[in-house]
């Protein structure tokens, strides 16, 4: 990491920090205040929210674990964590995102009476905060995933506040109180949407999937297309983490000395770094190697 990236990197964390201090306590009033005003879509918000808080904490330990040096037990490091985490989320985000559904079914035959003021009042200072936190993220010019996702968390829920806000301005305007499950729906929606996007996500890191934007294909013409290489096979493109790809394969080569052979595994390298390779590892060959399996080869 850059010392310039390295700035980025620090003001990030301490923004993700203040942003889980925020959300943290701004959960347990809109948890208060939706039991005191009878308020689903204040609730469902919480719900929301509750996800943000774990999102933040995630991206704040994400943060640390990537600065621990790989050792010998864990030889690329601890950076599949944000990835573990982020599957918990996701299952707890379409968890609530279910309960919301079911409950606010039930509600629509026989709506309660909801304290529009005391929803308004709460949707508002949810919008204010996670709108804010959302801002200052975007700002920090810390391009990772890990940070990306927690702001993308932020503006859900802040979209989920603009829900609650008109939900209290509904039933303060119009006693209208039935805006209150309607609403619940489309914050349930938006529940199931980030969810189902990372599960999506997760799952393909960990079953290894080729990363997004990445054409096994095109990498496979990249590397015959060198004047000293005959063919390639076993080539095999998964990631590491979200930000980390990871590429090996068996290049068949023609040269005359090991020095030689080195440099075409240095220029091949540098190549796919600028295909999107991250950490390539090239075994090379001065003839094709027994390919005994199906394995994905590329001649």
């Amino acid at each position: 990491m850059s010392q310039h990236d390295g700035r980025h990197h620090a003001s990030s964390g301490r923004i993700l920090r203040l942003a889980l201090t925020a959300n943290a306590v701004l959960l347990v009033i809109q948890i208060g205040g939706a039991m005191a005003f009878s308020s689903l879509a204040l609730l469902a918000d919480a719900g929301h929210q509750g996800s943000d808080v774990v999102a933040l904490l995630i991206a704040v330990v994400a943060q640390a674990l990537a600065g621990r040096a790989p050792s010998d037990n864990y030889t690329f490091g601890l950076r599949r964590a944000e990835v573990m985490g982020a599957l918990l989320n996701a299952a707890m985000l379409l968890a609530v995102a279910a309960w919301v559904v079911v409950e606010a079914s039930r509600r629509i035959g026989d709506p309660p009476d909801v304290s529009g003021w005391g929803v308004l009042v709460l949707g508002a200072a949810g919008l204010l905060v996670n709108g804010g936190c959302a801002l200052l993220l975007h700002r920090s010019a810390d391009r990772s995933l890990n940070v990306r996702g927690a702001t993308l968390h932020l503006m859900g829920d802040t979209a989920g506040s603009v829900g609650v806000v008109a939900t209290g301005v509904a039933v303060v305007l119009w006693s209208a109180d039935w805006v209150d499950s309607a609403v619940s729906y489309l914050i349930a929606g938006l529940l199931l949407w980030t969810g189902a996007g990372l599960v999506r996500r997760t799952t393909r890191v960990l079953l290894e999937g080729t990363p997004p934007g990445i054409d096994v294909r095109d990498l496979s013409t990249l590397i015959t297309a060198h004047e000293h290489v005959n063919g390639v096979h076993h080539l095999h493109v998964w990631s590491v983490d979200s930000l980390t790809v990871a590429l090996s394969a068996h290049v068949e080569v023609a040269a005359d000395s090991l020095h030689d052979a080195q440099i075409v595994a240095t220029e091949l390298e540098r190549q796919l770094a600028l295909s999107g390779v991250d950490h390539a590892t090239l075994a090379l060959e001065c003839h094709p190697c027994d390919t005994g399996h199906p394995d994905h080869e590329q001649d």
